[in-house]
């Protein structure tokens, strides 16, 4: 199957050993179709085609997926692979890729201005209930 679109989300990449200690990877896209009405999909990529499909956000690319639906736990889930990509503007540069880190940015706080009392004791509101 082939979807045309923008990627609009790079997700971070995963990783791990299968059963048999083989060293995978995986990393998660989102793609909008440029329809009437817009559609979302996420699909995966695998391993070496990471680094050989170069996907970033902002690409106009056409991918071909396959679908495959397995059960765990009685439950149905899908899978999306995207097994080819072919970018639609080889000459356009994708904005910048967010960092991805481990570690999230630390944030300051900011201290909060006092807040000022609205009546003071003994003051009687005149509201009706």
């Amino acid at each position: 199957m082939k979807i045309s679109g923008r990627i609009i989300v790079a997700l971070p990449m995963q990783g791990g050993t299968s059963k048999s200690g083989k060293e995978w990877s995986r990393q998660d896209y989102v793609i909008e179709t440029k329809e009437q009405y817009p559609k979302k999909v996420t699909f995966s990529v695998m391993n070496d085609n990471i680094m050989n499909f170069g996907l970033a956000v902002g690409q106009d690319v056409d991918i071909e997926i396959d679908i495959n639906a397995s059960e765990w736990n009685g439950k149905w889930y899908n899978s999306i692979s995207c097994w080819k990509a072919t970018l639609l503007n080889p000459q356009q540069q994708p904005p910048a890729q967010p960092n991805y880190s481990a570690v999230p940015p630390k944030q300051q706080a900011t201290p909060q201005p006092a807040q000022q009392q609205m009546f003071t004791e003994g003051q009687k509101d005149d509201l009706p209930f």
